[in-house]
């Protein structure tokens, strides 16, 4: 099956000071008409997950505003596409995810506890870390709308508290660029190539969850 007709409302988060990200992200989607580009200035805040959770919040609040979309992607500027992504196979993933009432669907991770396989391309997660890359279905509109963030706060940590129903795609299609700084995370401008380093474990420990599957479960 096709979907040349398909393009999914895609918001990207950028400060527009951050030039090289926004180039990023430019070149990122240049040519990908399966997205519909959207940038969206960054919501300032002297804590930088304050300001995260709220650029979050603000476009899920036009989104519902409008009535109009039952996913979006809501995208950092500090994304990137994986050698593995293709149109026609993410595409038929959203909608597979959807099926199962997927309320968030990641293209990659860089931390989580467990993991359950779904299918061949992709796992059930119970919390992660990074959302650089989300398809955000409409069951999670009005939770995410009406949960209580606070300072204490990360926007990734907390989205596995309020949202149940997360899946990551496998093998990861997104990763997050090392800028060499973070406007969220103080730990990530601290320790150089962490970010690299946290998505090569994940996707390494899926793939031996994979080969146990395949292996000594009898799923294919």
């Amino acid at each position: 099956m096709k979907y040349d007709e398909i393009s999914i409302p895609t918001y990207v988060i950028n400060l527009p000071e951050r030039v090289e990200r926004r180039d990023n992200i430019m070149s990122e989607f240049k040519d990908r008409k399966e997205f519909e580009l959207h940038i969206v200035e960054a919501t300032r805040h002297e804590i930088g997950a304050v300001g995260l959770w709220k650029s979050i919040k603000d476009i899920i609040q036009e989104v519902v505003s409008k009535n109009e979309d039952d996913v979006i992607i809501i995208c950092e500027d500090d994304h990137i596409f994986t050698k593995f992504y293709q149109r026609d196979l993410f595409i038929s993933q959203v909608c597979r995810a959807a099926q199962l009432n997927t309320q968030i669907l990641f293209g990659g991770i860089g931390g989580y506890e467990n993991a359950v396989k779904i299918s061949d391309d992709m796992f059930w997660i119970d919390w992660n870390w990074c959302t650089q890359f989300m398809v955000v279905y409409k069951p999670a509109f009005e939770k995410i709308l009406k949960a209580r963030f606070t300072k204490r706060d990360v926007a990734d940590e907390f989205l596995s508290k309020i949202i149940s129903n997360k899946m990551v795609l496998y093998p990861f299609i997104s990763r997050q660029k090392d800028f060499g700084y973070s406007d969220v995370t103080a730990s990530n401008n601290n320790n150089k190539g962490l970010i690299e380093n946290l998505f090569d474990k994940t996707e390494a420990r899926l793939n031996k969850m994979m080969d146990v599957y395949q292996n000594f479960c009898g799923f294919q």
